[in-house]
């Protein structure tokens, strides 16, 4: 195995949920046989992010540890399994893993299967994007085919995630009805290309939503 990292690393240390966490220096950690070493370039915060430091997401982590469901980097160094070797030297996408230390650090192991390369002219802050938002509406798009659902509601409209399900949901022939929750996001969504845009602080927005989930 070859490994081209220093010995210890910046991260942000989490040692309780609900307070913030520290910036700390530790060691790079090695990859096990299965797993790439990752050098972070960019690690985005998530909604989903701020509800683990909260201690409110579903799949809590033992503490103290890194934070960071997602990131992009370069793979500087893996395990011996021959796919994981295969990414050596990539520019990738990453999820952290579901056990251990996120993304929120200089370094990071995962799983390969938890890796995707970036194509070569996809700028590697943009990829640090690239796997909790778009696989989630690819899930969504996943449980209505299955389904047979006609429409999904989205309560987040506004939200990345919310802007990518415009189009996924019009590629799928799936009708979104997009919930924000101020005038402006009304009128960002409607340049986007939503055809239904309710905002929950208007006072008839619930015989709307009624009115339009009927049909």
């Amino acid at each position: 195995m070859e490994n081209r990292s220093p010995d210890k690393m910046k991260a942000l240390w989490l040692t309780e949920y609900g307070k913030k966490p520290e910036l700390k220096v530790l060691d790079v950690p090695k990859p096990d046989k299965r797993e790439v070493l990752i050098k972070i370039a960019a690690s985005p915060i998530n909604p989903s992010d701020a509800i683990f430091l909260q201690g409110k997401y579903p799949n809590k982590k033992s503490l103290p540890v890194i934070p960071g469901f997602e990131a992009s980097g370069q793979v500087v160094a893996t395990g011996n399994h021959f796919l994981a070797k295969r990414l050596r030297g990539k520019n990738v996408a990453c999820f952290a893993p579901l056990t251990g230390n996120g993304s929120w650090a200089e370094y990071m192991v995962t799983d390969f299967t938890f890796v995707s390369p970036l194509m070569k002219d996809l700028p590697v802050d943009q990829g640090s994007m690239l796997m909790v938002n778009p696989t989630t509406a690819l899930a969504f798009i996943d449980i209505c085919k299955k389904n047979n659902y006609k429409a999904m509601v989205n309560t987040a409209a506004a939200s990345a995630l919310g802007k990518m399900l415009i189009k996924a949901c019009s590629d799928a022939k799936i009708t979104l009805i997009n919930v924000v929750h101020r005038q402006e996001q009304v009128e960002l969504l409607a340049k986007l290309g939503a055809e239904f845009v309710l905002n929950s602080s208007d006072a008839d927005y619930l015989t709307q939503l009624r009115a339009i989930c009927k049909q």
